[in-house]
């Protein structure tokens, strides 16, 4: 009798202790959960906060990988047209072949960001089927971004017939095998749209909890044109001097890529620069023009892009301007 007692004690023991760690179990799940089966409040909360910190971390980690394949590409470019190496050669294969990596590394990033907005759009919601939030607008944002996204120059040597007229010598046609490169590293500064993107979701007015209270009782979506426009009435000076020198520099590079296999004279970067200046102040002396549709569809959108933004900060200016006469009229009405 005394050895079964002693040996029932133990048993005991760990039969209270399992019971207890079931009784645990199930008051945690059932905190998380409503009575329906449904997430509670608390739990939509904590999740909705943990998916906002993972989407600002992979969209900051898909700008690095559009940086760097960007990076490579110039990089790549500008050895192989200096004539350091081929097209054909083992290093030019082998930074294409990293920017092709990176191609995918970023395009992953992008379907990760998207399926983390469809996430959210769950939560937000209280959806709890995802093809609810696929909508054909959101379908047709994704397939646009992929595919944005996606362009790059593959490893290899591929060249094809560039047929063009020359104005700056007496109309003379001129005819150049040019690589397929140049059509297609173009486009991958499309991939600078996730600057935009980084800049909305570190933004404080869409971090910031009240900031969005107020927004969403009066029906203002925090999307990216927001912030720009809030930017763009802060500090225009700034945002203009950023924006347009950073879209000097790149419209004088990518208008040299297209025009460096024709004329000479393109081939340096200080005429192209030139020319995008000119271009930018409307002046267009006429010493240099670009001979390439290419060239010349660059110079018609840069110079659009810069009127474009300054008729923007005319707008910023007066309605800032509207806004302040209409407080001081206030408050002059308020003190007489």
């Amino acid at each position: 009798m005394g050895s079964s007692s002693v040996n029932l004690a133990p048993a005991e023991d760990g039969e209270c202790a399992a019971a207890g760690a079931t009784v645990i179990n199930r008051r945690r799940r059932n905190s998380s959960t409503t009575h329906g089966g449904r997430p509670s409040v608390g739990y939509r909360l904590g999740r909705r906060k943990a998916l906002f910190e993972k989407r600002r971390r992979v969209s900051d980690y898909a700008l690095i990988m559009a940086i760097f394949g960007i990076a490579v590409m110039v990089a790549e470019t500008e050895f192989s047209a200096a004539g350091i190496y081929g097209k054909a050669s083992v290093f030019s294969i082998a930074l294409k072949t990293v920017i092709s990596v990176s191609t995918g590394f970023l395009l992953a990033l992008v379907l990760t960001y998207h399926a983390l907005e469809v996430q959210l759009f769950m939560i937000d919601n209280g959806a709890e089927d995802w093809r609810i939030a696929m909508t054909w607008r959101r379908i047709s944002n994704i397939l646009l971004e992929v595919l944005v996204c996606s362009i790059h120059p593959p490893p290899g040597e591929f060249y094809f017939l560039w047929v063009t007229k020359l104005p700056n010598h007496a109309n003379r046609i001129a005819s150049r095998y040019v690589p397929v490169d140049v059509m297609l590293s173009l486009p991958m500064f499309l991939r600078l749209y996730l600057i935009c993107r980084v800049m909305l979701l570190h933004s404080k007015l869409f971090t910031d909890a009240s900031s969005r209270s107020i927004g969403a009782l009066n029906r203002i979506d925090f999307n990216t044109r927001f912030v720009l426009k809030t930017l763009m009435t802060i500090c225009p000076g700034t945002v203009l001097l950023v924006f347009m020198v950073s879209l000097w520099i790149i419209a004088s590079w990518t208008l040299r890529l297209c025009e460096r296999y024709h004329d000479p004279e393109h081939a340096n970067l200080l005429n192209t620069m030139w020319l995008t200046a000119i271009t930018f102040l409307s002046v267009g002396y006429g010493d240099i023009v670009p001979n390439t549709y290419c060239g010349r569809g660059i110079s018609v959108s840069t110079g659009l892009m810069v009127k474009s933004s300054n008729s923007s900060q005319l707008y910023s200016n007066s309605v800032l301007s509207h806004c302040m006469w209409c407080c001081v009229c206030s408050a002059c009405f308020l003190t007489h």
